[in-house]
């Protein structure tokens, strides 16, 4: 009687968080298989500059599954969708990084306090499903609150140093082109404040990837 009961309950709310389909036997547990296949590369996305970095690409859109996928992975811990997320880009991701002859792809870190509370760096995560490798270049030194919360002119002040090249790294990056990977792309103060920092300790240019662009 209970397992009947149970598999009813099951029934009724494993439902995808985006289309409301059942997500019976998907192992993440909160999007249908249509939905995760709707994402897909966007490339009509109007690229403005963004301070100190040469040149950038984004893969798609914040919205609809793509924009659930990363607030789950964010905010529910749903591990799962990184990797995902890390093979859709995967393909886009290296023909990218060839085309610029980037020396090093890395990523933007949170911040240690941060990765310890979730588990883990969904960035991070999600290039460890990509192809190819990746360098840890880059630490993060402010713990602030998630800039959503702000304006354009005060996210740029949060992160105004707020990320730093370990000297243990530094002689190795000195005159090279860097690949920066990164979730979400909003005002491009985050990208410009780590692009400064690593023109400042010696790189020659840097270069970003965004999963997705806000509107």
């Amino acid at each position: 009687m209970l397992k009947d009961i149970l598999i009813k309950l099951k029934l009724v709310f494993d439902n995808c968080s985006v289309c409301g389909m059942s997500i019976l036997g998907e192992s993440q547990g909160y999007l249908c298989s249509s939905c995760l296949e709707s994402i897909k590369p966007y490339h009509t996305v109007v690229y403005e500059p963004i301070p100190y970095v040469t040149s950038y690409k984004v893969f798609t859109l914040y919205e609809g599954a793509t924009a659930e996928a990363l607030r789950l992975l964010k905010f529910k811990r749903v591990k799962p969708l990184a990797e995902f997320l890390g093979k859709c880009i995967s393909e886009d991701l290296l023909n990218f990084r060839k085309s610029v002859g980037a020396d090093y792809l890395t990523f933007v870190p949170v911040h240690f306090f941060r990765k310890w509370k979730r588990g883990f760096d969904h960035n991070e995560e999600i290039l460890k499903a990509c192809e190819g490798t990746f360098q840890y270049l880059i630490l993060r030194r402010k713990n602030s609150k998630p800039l959503y919360l702000y304006g354009k002119e005060e996210r740029f002040r949060r992160v105004a140093g707020a990320f730093y090249i370990p000297e243990s790294v530094r002689s190795s990056v000195k005159g090279k082109d860097i690949l920066v990977f990164d979730d979400i792309l909003t005002t491009g103060a985050t990208a410009s404040s780590v692009a400064n920092t690593l023109l400042s300790s010696g790189v020659n240019r840097v270069y970003f990837y965004f999963l997705c662009r806000e509107k």
